[in-house]
């Protein structure tokens, strides 16, 4: 595993969060939501993040996965002891929330950078799904996640962490990440049913999950 250590992320934030970073609120998902082609809908009103979390508003997050469809890994980081929801826990590859007023593929790009330290360019990133995941009275909050899938080398990426958000990294057998989904393991951060079955259904049509390529 990749530890907080060497010469520091540039882009790292100097607080794991801030509770007065301002969200776009965002109505509770229709009925039959697509999340290959729904997206959640404004309110119009903005909120701070600690009011956002306090009173379990809808609001926008992304994922970016790493992955390595060669060796079938994914990249997985354990987030801070200060993180506001599921601190200590290994997690998506890099996360964080979608500010008022900006984009989602923006928003996947700089927390690669802040998390990280993986610079990459917009149009690298594949845009899969995007889901409703309502999982505040569980510990986290009620978001619409939008996932997306980076292919990098595993033996050669570069990894400097922002420590104030991630305090380890590792490449992790995509089917033992699976499993470990599938059965609530509670060293990962948990992940809905439709959330999982897309994410796998995902490694396994594009990034070889399953095949015999990988070891």
């Amino acid at each position: 595993p990749t530890m907080a250590s060497g010469p520091p992320n540039p882009a790292a934030l100097s607080e794991p969060q801030s509770d007065s970073e301002m969200f776009d609120v965002m109505h509770a998902p229709i009925d039959g939501f697509d999340i290959f082609t729904d997206k959640g809908t404004p309110t119009g009103e903005q909120k701070q993040r600690g009011l956002v979390h306090r009173d379990r508003d809808w609001h926008r997050s992304v994922h970016v996965w790493l992955v390595d469809s060669a060796k079938q890994h994914v990249l997985l980081q354990k987030r801070s002891s200060s993180k506001d929801t599921f601190p200590d826990r290994w997690d998506i590859s890099a996360a964080g929330h979608v500010e008022a007023g900006m984009g989602s593929r923006a928003t996947a790009v700089r927390e690669l950078a802040e998390e990280l330290g993986v610079v990459c360019e917009p149009n690298e990133l594949a845009f899969h799904f995007t889901v409703p995941a309502e999982q505040a009275a569980m510990g986290g909050c009620n978001c619409f996640e939008d996932v997306y899938f980076l292919q990098r080398d595993s033996a050669t990426t570069q990894l400097v962490i922002g420590e104030q958000e991630v305090t380890e990294t590792k490449w992790i057998a995509m089917n033992t990440l699976l499993e470990k989904l599938r059965v609530g393991d509670e060293t990962v951060v948990p992940r809905t049913t439709t959330y999982v079955d897309a994410f796998a259904a995902a490694l396994s049509e594009k990034y070889g999950y399953g095949k015999e390529t990988g070891s």
